[in-house]
């Protein structure tokens, strides 16, 4: 359990019972499940979110109750292919600001804690720096991702003989992970905004409308990237099917060319008693230059009207 009182030169360590003790003051809390549990006969907050603190996976949402605001974010590793990094619910109230985590040690929170040192600050700006920091480099990687989306598309125009459908699903994959990672954050910061309850004061309120309106940009561009490599696809697409009717029209030419020598040998097979080429000296010569004639007249027409 860590406590940090809310002061003038910024944060100040405290205990609880002396937390407990102290009125008007403002802390900020940091928990585990287990503590919060421990420590609810104090706070009074509503079970059910008692419960989801003690839970994993839970959907990333803000609810509004009439003394606090309860919400659920999930924390990505972004350096590790997208994977979920861990869970941290938060409750904000008019004099405490809590998060519940089983790794207080994290490096967001130490990042946190880094740009308060020293600094006056209150609840409300503690909460955006960390739900700002969730999002910091996002910019970058959403850059990175574009540009590969790019070099893929440049690929497929030059013609690269390459199969390039596992790299536009990991990338896709990549996409719908990260709005499905948005969209509740931008749910959060708009609940934020709001301020059903009140508990915000009206000059930090605009933190929060700066918060959402990041987030509906980050969540715009991954809409448009998506977009995009939905456009690559169907370029790469089209690409292996001009590719693929070449082939066919090649196989066509061949089947073209042979058929005329199909019928002559069929002919010429067919051996009656009284067909004259048979028994004729040139017969053998005659056919293999009619064979030779028509090859040479196929691949003249062919050529002629662009089919080879």
């Amino acid at each position: 359990m860590e406590i940090y009182k809310i002061t003038p030169r910024g944060l100040e360590n405290c205990r609880f019972d002396d937390m407990s003790r102290e009125k008007g003051n403002r802390y900020w809390l940091l928990l585990t499940p287990e503590e919060l549990v421990n420590a609810n006969g104090f706070f009074n907050f509503n079970s059910r979110t008692i419960d989801e603190c003690l839970s994993n996976n839970q959907v990333p949402r803000l609810e509004v109750y009439e003394s606090f605001s309860f919400g659920v974010i999930n924390i990505i590793n972004k350096e590790k292919d997208f994977i979920l990094a861990s869970e941290l619910n938060f409750y904000l109230t008019s004099n405490y600001l809590i998060f519940v985590t089983k790794d207080s040690s994290s490096d967001m929170i130490k990042a946190v804690k880094d740009e308060i040192d020293g600094n006056s600050i209150d609840l409300e700006r503690i909460l955006y720096i960390f739900l700002d920091r969730l999002t910091a480099s996002d910019n970058e990687i959403l850059k990175d991702i574009e540009e590969d989306i790019s070099d893929i598309e440049e690929l497929v125009i030059k013609g690269e003989n390459r199969d390039y459908i596992m790299d536009i699903v990991s990338l896709k994959k990549q996409l719908l992970f990260l709005k499905r990672y948005y969209e509740p954050l931008l749910d959060i910061a708009e609940g934020l905004e709001e301020n059903e309850n009140g508990l915000i004061n009206e000059k930090s309120i605009r933190y929060f409308t700066i918060l959402k309106d990041r987030m509906e940009r980050l969540n715009r561009n991954v809409l448009n990237l998506r977009d995009y490599i939905t456009q690559v696809r169907e370029a790469y697409q089209a690409q292996v099917d001009i590719n693929l009717n070449k082939i066919m029209k090649l196989f066509t030419v061949i089947t073209a060319i042979f058929l005329p020598l199909s019928l002559i040998a069929g002919w010429y097979g067919m051996n009656f008693k009284y067909m004259p080429e048979l028994g004729w000296v040139m017969g053998y010569p005659f056919a293999f230059l009619l064979s030779g004639i028509v090859v040479a007249i196929c691949l003249i027409y062919f050529k002629k009207h662009d089919f080879i």
